[in-house]
């Protein structure tokens, strides 16, 4: 794995949690997004689209980064200081299948805005949180972790990459693109550089594509005078 993360810029780890886990984790979040409305966003018939801020409004967060197959893979790739420092959760419900175009993943999360900006950019504000476009140098050195909740294949909306296109500024190039496929309970690991995306899901599919979306830094240290918003350690002695 730990050559595939660093030449592909991902790949996955099978069967980390049990289809009756999964389901329970999926039990569990709906019922903390029913008492946490202004945190989750919903179609008109009611189905979750997805949520962010799970760290704050959901426990199940940090006992998943500390389950011991991440644990001991984060801090393999990442070291013993690596933190837990964003959690988001999504789904493609039935009849909400949309694409998503290719992207990377530059935006983090903190503590508060610094002005000017620099070295970071482009400050917002999402769900009440501060968040910036990180430099190249932070993102290269973060990992992002997606635990599948449902299967996810070509019927529902599956996940494209463009592998090793973490390494470098490559532009999209749709011939190297390779479609995803995970079963329930596999994690997707990969570096928020590489390019990714989705493909829409079949009208009439009746199946849910539901994904916890793990975010973890080598370290709890920002440049100048940003800090996490957020961070947790892995490491179940800290």
């Amino acid at each position: 794995m730990h050559i595939s993360l660093e030449k592909c810029g991902c790949g996955i780890i099978k069967q980390v949690f049990s289809e009756q886990e999964c389901l329970s984790f999926i039990e569990d979040l709906e019922l903390a997004m029913s008492a946490m409305p202004d945190e989750s966003i919903k179609t008109g018939s009611g189905a979750y689209l997805g949520a962010r801020n799970l760290l704050t409004w959901w426990d199940g967060c940090l006992g998943i980064a500390r389950h011991a197959t991440i644990n001991t893979f984060v801090i393999h790739i990442l070291g013993s200081s690596a933190g837990l420092v964003r959690a988001l959760y999504f789904d493609k419900p039935p009849g909400h299948g949309w694409s998503l175009p290719m992207h990377r993943d530059m935006t983090i999360a903190v503590a508060d805005h610094c002005y000017p900006p620099a070295p970071f950019s482009k400050p917002t504000t999402k769900s009440g949180i501060p968040h910036v476009e990180a430099t190249w140098q932070v993102l290269s050195g973060m990992l992002t972790l997606r635990l599948h909740l449902d299967p996810m294949t070509k019927e529902n909306g599956p996940m494209v990459v463009i592998p090793q296109s973490h390494r470098d500024d490559l532009e999209e190039n749709s011939t190297h693109a390779r479609i995803v496929d995970c079963d329930a309970g596999d994690l997707f690991v990969m570096r928020p550089l590489l390019l990714h995306g989705s493909r829409a899901a079949d009208g009439d599919t009746q199946l849910h594509r539901r994904v916890i979306h793990l975010e973890f830094a080598p370290s709890p240290g920002l440049p100048e005078q940003y800090e996490w918003y957020q961070f947790l350690p892995v490491d179940n002695s800290q």
